[in-house]
């Protein structure tokens, strides 16, 4: 997510626009876009490499993911955690092993999507060429409109849950910079990432209350994730943003 312009790179696109791009097993650059990049993991690509790996969030947090700080904002993020030789853990020679939930950066690829928070609270949607001189997918012979690469790549549940979280990344109230001491950096961890940790604190009373979380959690992982970012928004800002999240 970007919250100035000046940092994007890229050939600015529409939807509408039309690309040629294919990727596949036999092109000799298979599985190289996979190695030495910085891929972050927003908190619906937690939920779902989760549910992929059958892991519990805990667990994939331990084994598979780098809590750092965001330069820019301030933000707590997660980051995969990358093998020595600088390969993405999850791939092999066949190609991605947890391909059907693979994180929104990967299924945006060799695009890139970013957002910006207008005045009035509605999420605006960029989406760029990347720079990717080593490709050889630009050299094939499909063409196919932005808009059906992305629906192929069924990006849709990704850019909604990601529209949600910008607005609390970049809320209206929240410093230029944020300064989270230690609670509150572990209250971001557990109310966007660590989901079983954070129905277990609701399933007990002891806990639950002195965090300030009332009621039962709720049956889908997307909901209790829905409710951790309105109780994270409030523990920090204030105030819950009750914004349309499907613009």
């Amino acid at each position: 997510m970007m919250e100035n312009e000046d940092q994007l790179q890229g050939q600015r696109l529409q939807p509408g626009d039309r690309i040629r791009f294919r990727c596949h097993a036999d092109l000799p650059c298979f599985n190289r876009c996979c190695r030495d990049k910085r891929l972050p993991l927003f908190p619906y690509d937690m939920l779902r490499l989760r549910r992929g790996l059958g892991l519990s969030s805990a667990d994939v947090l331990a084994r598979h993911a780098e809590l750092e700080l965001d330069p820019g904002s301030g933000w707590p993020v997660l980051r995969i955690k990358l093998a020595p030789d600088g390969r993405c853990p999850f791939v092999s020679p066949q190609g991605c092993l947890v391909y059907a939930h693979r994180p929104a950066c990967c299924r945006v690829y060799p695009l890139a999507r970013a957002v910006t928070l207008e005045h009035d609270g509605q999420v605006r949607e960029l989406l760029l060429a990347q720079d990717t001189p080593d490709c050889l997918g630009w050299q094939q012979e499909r063409e196919l409109s932005v808009a059906d690469y992305l629906a192929e790549q069924e990006l849709a549940p990704y850019s909604q849950a990601n529209n949600r979280i910008a607005r609390l990344f970049m809320h209206p109230r929240r410093p230029p910079v944020l300064r989270l001491d230690e609670k509150q950096t572990h209250a971001v961890v557990l109310a966007l990432y660590n989901l079983d940790v954070l129905r277990q604190a609701l399933a007990t009373p002891a806990l639950a209350r002195p965090l300030g979380l009332d009621g039962p959690a709720p049956s889908s992982d997307e909901q209790l994730l829905d409710l951790g970012q309105d109780w994270l928004c409030e523990r920090l800002f204030g105030a819950v943003d009750n914004a349309d999240s499907t613009s």
